[in-house]
């Protein structure tokens, strides 16, 4: 899904389209998941074609950064 679309992304979605990335992507790439990252859906997190994921304004707030933080495993 893009951004602006009011459309959320699976996690099936997300894992699909990092997995076809990583197809084209030279060895040892990192991908990392960016777009609204917040403690809510951190679970992508623990997606294995997910390496990373880019933190906007959930980082503006210690407690949220943190619980995004945490549910790195």
């Amino acid at each position: 899904m893009s951004i602006g679309t009011g459309l959320t992304a699976t996690l099936e979605d997300i894992a699909t389209m990092h997995a076809t990335v990583r197809a084209f992507m030279p060895g040892g790439a990192r991908i990392l998941c960016g777009g609204s990252v917040n403690s809510q859906n951190a679970a992508i997190l623990d997606l294995a074609e997910v390496d990373g994921a880019l933190v906007g304004g959930a980082s503006l707030d210690a407690d949220s950064f943190w619980a995004i933080a945490r549910s790195c495993g």
